[in-house]
């Protein structure tokens, strides 16, 4: 009686080989080299071939439930749950909420084809990849892609805010924080608090904001830079700008990621204020992250470089703006008056300009010829209004005025007559 086999296409190709060993025309070392596994792989499939023939190299679970396959009612308790709690969560997320929160342990490809089945979870299609990949640099600090995302990061329990993170191209570590907007003053304490604890990074790959590069069409042809490109110069840190989100994909891959994992944790934490976002990134959320994301990049070196003597983080990452000194020392910022002080480190003329530095704490420093300058603010008298026009009266009556008008001399009127009699003599 014959019996028909199901074979796979890797079992057929064993096949000759194992005839070959079992008839002793090739060892075991060749056919382990040939089939590339390992001989005592060899040794175990030609023991099953030689007692049940071409059947031995079928494996035995074929048509058969996995021996590691979960109980039905784990995975409904698990599809349960992510309906419950984490109807919004990905597959991987869930699985992870399931493990640290309820306890539950299941795989994530386990967990997502059960949500498919039970309608939580679509299937997402991916986009074929157009663009050329770019290899990662070689060192630590070598290249940072920095770039800010405005989203609902408190899913409207609270302000509006924008998540400030960078990316290390290298090793993907990663520096995010939060703050009100993606202007100058978030962005200098963004970079002042990163080069505090790592050091200077060789070059910044920036997108075109106005926050970091000067996009009007009349200072095209200028090399005028912003206040960060300005104190970036400063400190030597190159800035590379991208020509479109797909050349900085990695800090765009990141917020990506952070809009669905980081939103869904500041729910899990009740958190919808920037003060507790910040900690709650610092303290928990960053360390668990580049943890498990973070990679080894290629070369040991670290590219980060240290201050120098002549490096002031508090100088550079500040805005300045130059003003003009009144002929009484006194000059106008901001709505508001200082005087300076009789007592200087240099000499100070009237109608000279100044640097006016303010600083991330607050502060106020004026600069001049690199000497910082004694001030004080003042209430300066407002210059006194332009006196009314002369009115006078047309009636009798007082109380109606008329303002003042031009008056015609009459004919005979002496300037007249003085001007006729020059004409005369000439």
């Amino acid at each position: 009686m014959q019996e028909l086999l199901t074979m796979s296409k890797k079992e057929l190709n064993r096949l000759p080989v194992i005839e070959s060993v079992v008839s002793r025309k090739m060892t075991q070392v060749e056919a382990a080299n040939c089939l590339s596994i390992s001989d005592r792989q060899i040794r175990r499939i030609a023991i099953n071939f030689s007692k049940f023939g071409p059947a031995g190299l079928i494996h035995h679970l074929r048509g058969r439930p996995s021996n590691h396959r979960l109980p039905s009612e784990l995975k409904n308790h698990a599809v349960n749950l992510v309906r419950e709690k984490y109807s919004d969560f990905g597959p991987t997320l869930a699985a992870e909420k399931l493990e640290e929160i309820d306890g539950l342990k299941i795989g994530k490809n386990v967990l997502r084809l059960e949500m498919i089945k039970a309608g939580i979870w679509q299937e997402k299609k991916r986009k074929a990849k157009h663009r050329e990949w770019r290899e990662r640099k070689e060192h630590f600090g070598e290249l940072v892609q920095f770039d800010g995302s405005h989203h609902d990061w408190f899913e409207g329990r609270g302000e509006k805010t924008v998540l400030l993170a960078s990316r290390d191209d290298a090793n993907n570590y990663v520096s995010a924080r939060f703050y009100h907007f993606e202007g100058t003053m978030p962005v200098f304490d963004f970079w002042q608090r990163y080069i505090e604890n790592f050091g200077k990074p060789k070059a910044i790959y920036l997108d075109n904001h106005g926050t970091y590069k000067v996009n009007q069409k009349v200072a095209l042809d200028e090399e005028l830079l912003t206040q960060f490109g300005r104190a970036c110069e400063e400190l030597n840190i190159e800035l590379v700008y991208a020509k479109s989100p797909q050349a900085k994909g990695r800090v765009e891959n990141l917020f990506g990621t952070l809009q669905d994992r980081l939103v869904k944790e500041l729910r899990l934490q009740s958190i919808s204020t920037i003060k507790k976002a910040n900690t709650f990134l610092e303290t928990e959320f960053l360390p668990k992250f580049n943890q498990r994301f973070q990679k080894q990049a290629k070369r040991k070196a670290n590219f980060h470089q240290p201050l120098t003597i002549k490096d002031d983080l508090l100088k550079s990452f500040s805005i300045k703006s130059e003003r003009l000194i009144n002929n009484d020392f006194t000059i106008s910022f901001k709505n508001h008056w200082y005087q300076l002080d009789k007592v200087q480190p240099k000499l100070v003329l009237p109608r000279s300009k100044v640097i006016i530095e303010e600083r991330l704490d607050g502060n106020l420093v004026m600069e001049q010829d690199g000497k910082t300058l004694n001030f004080k603010q003042i209430n300066k008298e407002k210059t006194k209004q332009p006196e009314k026009p002369r009115v006078f009266a047309l009636t009798s009556n007082p109380n109606i005025h008329y303002p003042q008008m031009a008056r015609v001399p009459a004919a005979n009127h002496p300037w007249r007559r003085y001007q006729s009699k020059a004409l005369t003599l000439s």
